[in-house]
């Protein structure tokens, strides 16, 4: 009696939201967080345009970043049939509570960019099928990189953290740090501060440092772009023409910030694929496909935007036109021989995963064997290879003119190291993979702590 008087709840609060009492199985469900960010719009946009061209209704589900509104959204769609859900949770506690539920409901369901800690999709079942996101530490590592070849190897920097408690920022700061530490001993870091992924914050912490260092800030790397462009405009202000500005996160309103410069280097996140790619995903998995073990979790792309390249970008995702993804293309079930994911995907083995490395395990918890045992069978290495061959949509990937910043990246920590897979676009739209060492180092100076000096 108590179950069904919560269902005739749940069904009562979807007729509120979306006019109907029941949703074909056929229906597919994207959670995100907000339509105000500019993120959320074109991963919105990739995610409609997949489901619709598998012939599937779409729904889209903002939960405003509240972990109660979105589980209360995915029981209601559940409770009115949905069969297929995917997209991004607003917490990471939240993800252990959706896979659980899926789970318990048989409702296919993949997530995008946040996962929990030490819980991998075979801790909850087998109806939570993958996870992928990008590499945030790796992020971190290759914009050091790129920083130090802009102030060739020598010069002063600070960092725009985000919030104490965000695991995406934090872990980009510590691999700028890291790129400095192993590579570039004469840039030093001369200020830090959190300013919350803000705007304004960037720009009153940058005035702030203007005002102790004046012209011997070199250069500003922060984990996500509003942050820098506010950095830039307190550099404008104060004539201070030479601070290059490094930073990830690229969304559609910063474009116009590359392009005029502003922004010198940009790790660009293809978040609208990735929400496609998920649909795909959760279709494939209804349609009798199953991931195998490394296909549980997968390490995303990322590319670097410059005021060089920043045309083709806009060109190519910043349009309102739709992308030019064959999103039916990327099914295992509708392509079975000739499927291309149309972005690089490398498996994540956990108890190498950059997001958890640096943090005890729970008392007692042990990750599944099944993972020990596709990487001694060579599963990882098989499916590593296979995604590496199946992907030749050169047209995602930056052009040859670009370079040095004519690639994709993702992390890869299927050998005892971590390290960044390259994959370059040539002349003639030639895919080249290259490897670039990323070293795990556990003495990296913590927040405020500056490096090097």
């Amino acid at each position: 009696m108590v179950q069904v008087k919560k269902l005739s709840v749940l069904l009562i609060a979807l007729i509120a939201l979306f006019g109907v009492t029941a949703l074909s199985t056929e229906t597919m469900v994207c959670t995100y967080a907000q339509m105000a960010n500019d993120f959320f719009l074109t991963f919105d946009k990739g995610a409609r345009e997949a489901v619709e061209a598998l012939g599937n209704m779409y729904i889209a589900a903002s939960d405003d970043r509240s972990p109660e509104k979105f589980l209360f959204q995915i029981e209601s769609f559940a409770a009115a049939g949905v069969k297929m859900i995917f997209g991004y949770s607003p917490t990471i506690e939240s993800v252990i509570q959706a896979s659980n539920f899926v789970n318990r409901e048989k409702v296919y369901y993949a997530n995008i960019l946040e996962i929990a800690d030490w819980w991998t999709p075979l801790d909850a079942g087998p109806y939570y099928g993958q996870f992928i996101g990008p590499d945030a530490y790796v992020d971190g590592y290759l914009g050091g990189l790129a920083m130090g070849r802009l102030l060739n190897g020598e010069g002063e920097t600070c960092i725009l953290w985000g919030f104490p408690g965000s695991k995406a920022g934090n872990d980009r700061a510590r691999g700028y740090k890291s790129a400095l530490m192993e590579n570039f001993p004469n840039i030093t870091v001369i200020g830090e501060e959190y300013a919350d992924f803000i705007r304004d914050k960037g720009y009153s912490v940058t005035k702030d440092w203007i005002a102790k260092f004046g012209d011997r800030i070199d250069g500003i790397f922060g984990a996500n772009t509003s942050m820098n462009v506010g950095a830039a405009i307190a550099c404008e202000e104060a004539g201070l023409d030479h601070v290059f500005q490094v930073t990830t996160d690229a969304n559609k309103s910063n474009l116009v910030d590359i392009k005029d410069g502003s922004l010198d280097i940009v790790a660009g996140i293809y978040g609208f694929w990735m929400a496609g790619r998920q649909a795909v995903t959760v279709y494939d998995m209804k349609n009798g496909w199953k991931p195998t073990v490394p296909e549980t979790m997968m390490s995303t792309m990322q590319t670097f935007i410059t005021p060089e390249n920043v045309d083709w970008y806009i060109e190519t995702f910043g349009k309102d036109a739709p992308y030019d993804y064959d999103w039916k293309k990327m099914s295992r079930t509708l392509h079975p021989d000739d499927w291309d994911p149309q972005g690089l995907l490398v498996p994540i083995y956990p108890e190498r995963f950059t997001n958890w490395i640096y943090l005890d395990k729970p008392r007692g918890y042990e990750v599944p064997k099944e993972y020990k045992e596709a990487m001694e069978s060579g599963l990882y290495q098989e499916i590593y290879e296979l995604y590496l061959e199946k992907f030749t949509a050169a047209w995602v990937v930056p052009p040859f003119e670009s370079s040095p910043y004519n690639y994709v990246f993702v992390a890869n920590n299927l050998e005892e190291g971590l390290r960044a897979d390259i994959v370059k676009r040539m002349e003639n739209d030639v895919l080249v993979h290259e490897v670039i060492d990323v070293p795990y180092r556990f003495d990296i100076p913590d927040f405020g702590e500056g490096c090097n000096n």
